[in-house]
């Protein structure tokens, strides 16, 4: 026997009109962050879905007079976190079907995502090669601190955290952001 699961409220114009207006007001905004996260157009599309499903079925939850965006960010953080656990230990690379190595000599392969190149282009390549390598938390910091322009308290709304702890990794992040940026730049001025 498991625990009883709360009724799912049928759906209601309510719940129609609300995610409506969530998705044509957030809509956009939830998917730049998600692709922000994510890194890539699929499952930036997948996770802002992901969340306006769960903004549907929790709708009544929402507390007018916050922030909507704070609200649904967390959500895309926690269902991002939750996909990440999920995918922890599974093999992420595709061997190649010859089974050799792959040596591409500093070149990229001939197969190029263009959502990188576009990311790479607005960014400059240090900078998104580097923020794809912080940890989901310092990036989201970054991103909701520098690219949003959140204040300390939304990103603690946000993060579910104090202040002071947002504080305290945003000047780490920003830190180790600098110094992969550096290394990165001047890889790239060494070819």
């Amino acid at each position: 026997m498991g625990v009883p699961r709360k009724p799912v409220d049928p759906p209601s114009a309510d719940a129609d009109a609300f995610l409506e207006r969530a998705m044509q007001q957030y809509g956009k905004a939830t998917y730049n962050f998600a692709y922000r996260l994510t890194g890539n157009e699929a499952d930036a599309r997948d996770l802002t879905q992901d969340a306006f499903i769960r903004v549907y079925r929790a709708w009544r939850s929402f507390v007018p007079g916050t922030s909507f965006l704070s609200w649904i960010y967390r959500i895309v953080t926690n269902l991002y976190r939750d996909e990440l656990r999920r995918k922890k230990g599974r093999f992420q690379e595709e061997i190649p079907e010859d089974n050799a190595p792959q040596d591409f000599g500093g070149a990229k392969p001939l197969a190029v995502d263009p959502i990188e190149d576009y990311m790479a282009g607005q960014l400059g390549e240090p900078m998104a090669r580097s923020l794809a390598q912080l940890s989901i938390e310092q990036r989201q910091v970054i991103i909701l601190a520098d690219i949003e322009e959140y204040s300390y308290q939304e990103i603690a709304d946000i993060m579910g955290c104090s202040i002071g702890t947002v504080r305290s990794r945003l000047h780490r992040a920003r830190a180790l952001l600098r110094r992969l940026v550096t290394r990165a730049s001047q890889q790239e001025t060494e070819r």
